[in-house]
């Protein structure tokens, strides 16, 4: 290979063309020694079927195998029994081939042989586990995945790894959020090298401090702004101006007392316990009514919000305060997304078989952040907030029984959209559906 190449020419390795940049990365991990990085590298190259870590996977003859060597290592597995907390042992490929009874506990199996040879995205029905179809690790998003990322640096540096992930899994046709600290240690057995994985659940830790946080931010902004309008009053002569103070106080009273009811309803969903009264609702009537809750917020000071003249006028039967909670969410974040001047675009589409809600701003979404949007305490807006677009999909997938999705190019911006299936032919409804 020649060093001789004009940058932004093409270079042919293995008979497949490199860009030069890609190149020079590769001839700079050869200087530096760097084997695994070279190696992931050329696997990548000529076979191409994973987007991150290596999609090689064991036999089931090897897991076996594996399983059986670390079954008859009984001082092994004393040590292995005594750790306290969530553990599992892993092969060179990732794959499970033993766990203890807490990792059982925490997937909700009694049997090992459920989740034998999987990767830990597989068995804990990560959504991203599924989007390659080599499996758990292989996918965009995986890059960003704290538990695959402390597996492949203790492999790299055969030293003990630490991170901390966000997963989001889809169980028996429900979201759940995982925040997670997992840690992965390489061992040697038989000349065999395996990574003891064990996990720390911080789910409930995180969610805490992190509803905590954002229900206290936005407590206070409200608060605040009705404190200093309450001031101003006190001082108001002019009639037309105390009239005007009032209506806005009236107002800022009303988000507060928003903000209130949809924090207890997102722990009421997180623990199941949030009751859905479902009745026909006229789309294109709620969303303007989440359209006039937005327009009238700080947030929208010179920016605005049309609403498509070929919007569609459907009904649909669901949970109008929680689905005009999912709207008022996914047109908050767009527009605070959105630069001064500019618009959010809102619509509602009637299919056949669903009933389609979509915002839409102008800015574009950022792989490395498009990957993560939908994780529990991942935000944009800084630590402690990121409730938004979790709260969407939750509310939306576990309670209304929709989907929740995205778009987003430089060229046509993001578009986020809520789907709401129409009800089959010869459906009961129960309006009172207790989750």
């Amino acid at each position: 290979m020649s060093d001789q190449a004009d940058q932004g020419s093409k270079n042919t390795m293995v008979g497949v063309e490199v860009d030069y940049d890609f190149y020079l990365y590769i001839k700079l991990s050869c200087i530096l020694n760097q084997k695994r990085i070279l190696q992931f590298i050329l696997y990548k190259i000529m076979d191409g079927s994973t987007h991150f870590a290596s999609p090689d996977r064991s036999s089931q003859k090897d897991i076996k195998r594996n399983f059986e060597l670390l079954d008859s290592e009984k001082m092994f597995l004393d040590v292995f029994g005594a750790i306290s907390g969530i553990g599992a042992i892993l092969d060179k490929n990732r794959q499970i081939v033993y766990a203890n009874e807490e990792f059982l506990n925490l997937l909700g199996i009694k049997s090992l042989e459920r989740i034998f040879g999987k990767r830990f995205g597989e068995a804990i029905s990560c959504l991203h586990s599924t989007e390659n179809v080599n499996g758990c690790g292989t996918s965009e998003a995986c890059s960003a995945c704290g538990a695959v990322n402390a597996v492949i640096l203790s492999q790299q540096t055969g030293q003990k790894s630490t991170r901390e992930t966000r997963i989001t899994s889809e169980i028996d046709g429900k979201i759940v959020s995982w925040d997670l600290k997992v840690t992965s240690t390489p061992i040697n057995i038989r000349d065999s090298v395996f990574y003891i994985f064990t996990i720390q659940d911080i789910s409930n830790e995180n969610r805490r401090i992190n509803l905590e946080r954002i229900f206290f931010h936005d407590l206070l902004n409200s608060a605040g702004s009705l404190n200093g309008l309450l001031t101003i009053l006190k001082e108001e002569t002019d009639p037309v101006e105390t009239r005007e103070i009032i209506k806005m106080s009236e107002e800022i009273s009303r988000d507060l007392l928003e903000e209130i009811m949809l924090h207890r309803e997102l722990r009421a969903a997180e623990n199941g316990d949030l009751t859905i009264d479902i009745q026909s609702v006229n789309a294109i009537e709620l969303l303007k009514s989440a359209v006039g809750r937005i327009e009238g917020h700080d947030i929208a000071h010179g920016k605005s919000i049309v609403i498509d003249d070929h919007s569609s006028n459907a009904v649909v039967e669901t949970d109008r305060i929680l689905l005009q909670r999912v709207l008022i969410n996914m047109l908050k974040n767009a527009i605070e997304a959105t630069e001064k001047g500019r618009t959010v675009h809102a619509d509602v589409r009637n299919f056949d078989d669903k009933v389609r809600f979509e915002v839409k701003n102008d800015m574009f979404m950022p792989k490395e952040i498009s990957i993560q949007v939908f994780q529990r305490s991942f935000s944009t807006k800084g630590k402690g907030r990121g409730v938004g677009t979790y709260g969407i999909k939750l509310l939306s997938e576990n309670y209304l029984k929709g989907k929740v999705g995205f778009t987003s190019s430089e060229s046509e911006g993001t578009v986020f959209f809520v789907d709401l299936f129409k009800p089959k032919k010869n459906t009961i409804i129960d309006n009172h559906e207790n989750t």
